[in-house]
């Protein structure tokens, strides 16, 4: 199969193994997340059109070639997996464990700052607007205060949070004026 058809098999694989670990690197790329994932998207419309071609000439030669049989099926197979989930098959973020908190806040241009709490004492902080950044790191609550640890500080640039009520005010340093307000979603 691959022998005949190695660059239809190769990008179908390589497009199936990008899509089902973009939880692990879509955060690392910052605003050419959209561009890789316009080009991915691109990938998929033109494996899409292959596909129908290849079962067009299946058809015209009334499914003989068993090596195209494989192909077809390998392709569809891997096509639908991906249209059907295409944050991939696997969801990593269930494996980081629960949500304590769930906070979101949605600025201006419609760009979204994202925290989660985990009951494993690790947080993940998604801020998307023109791109993507993705920050994790540990945190330890104590009383109302969330302190902030283990983290990348180019993309996240709070040490410490209030619990204040339905929303989380994060603070840059000990006497950070403007604290960046984020609404709690939902408590678990």
């Amino acid at each position: 199969m691959i022998k005949n058809y190695p660059l239809q098999f190769t990008l179908t694989l390589i497009l199936f193994l990008i899509m089902n670990t973009s939880y692990f690197w879509e955060g690392e790329f910052g605003i050419f997340t959209i561009p890789i994932f316009i080009i991915l998207f691109i990938l998929f419309f033109l494996l899409l059109l292959e596909l129908i071609r290849q079962i067009y000439i299946s058809i015209r030669d009334k499914f003989t070639e068993k090596r195209r049989n494989y192909l077809l099926t390998f392709m569809f197979i891997i096509l639908t997996l991906i249209f059907i989930k295409p944050r991939g098959i696997i969801n990593f973020e269930k494996l980081e464990g629960e949500n304590v908190y769930f906070a979101q806040a949605e600025g201006v241009a419609n760009c979204t700052s994202t925290l989660k709490l985990k009951k494993t004492n690790k947080f993940i902080y998604e801020s998307i607007c023109f791109g993507m950044e993705k920050t994790k790191g540990n945190y330890i609550i104590k009383n109302d205060s969330i302190y902030f640890k283990n983290f990348n500080k180019n993309k996240f640039q709070f040490n410490f949070g209030i619990i204040n009520g339905n929303s989380i005010k994060l603070y840059r340093y000990k006497n950070d004026k403007n604290p960046f307000i984020i609404p709690i979603i939902k408590k678990y």
